[in-house]
């Protein structure tokens, strides 16, 4: 699948709360949980690549601790949006499913964002 900041953003556990394709900015929230998720990419000047910055990781009950993404950069801005998005969803979604309550607790700041 060819991704695009389109369908990067398709994802029926968030609701975008901004968007600037400009700037690479996305802001989001997941499920009903209330923290706005800040999504940062940030394009690299020398080649294709694109890392990204997110305000939170998750920390759900079905984890040992909080998410942190290993990987820095992706070949492409929609693409490390998608990866940005769905390393989050995807444990709202199994922690969810296996009928856990929501809390707002699960999304932990990330403290090695360069600052939201």
């Amino acid at each position: 699948m060819a991704w695009t900041l389109d369908n990067a953003l398709e994802d029926g556990s968030i609701s975008i709360v901004e968007r600037n394709d400009a700037w690479g900015v996305y802001k989001f929230r997941v499920g009903s949980l209330s923290p706005v998720v800040t999504v940062i990419l940030c394009r690299s000047p020398v080649s294709d690549e694109t890392r990204y910055e997110r305000s939170h990781n998750i920390k759900t009950p079905v984890q040992l601790g909080p998410y942190h993404q290993s990987r820095l950069f992706w070949d492409d801005p929609a693409y490390a949006l998608h990866q940005a998005v769905d390393s989050i969803t995807s444990y709202y979604k199994e922690a969810v499913a296996k009928g856990h309550d929501q809390q707002d607790a699960w999304l932990v700041p990330n403290a090695a964002s360069s600052g939201f």
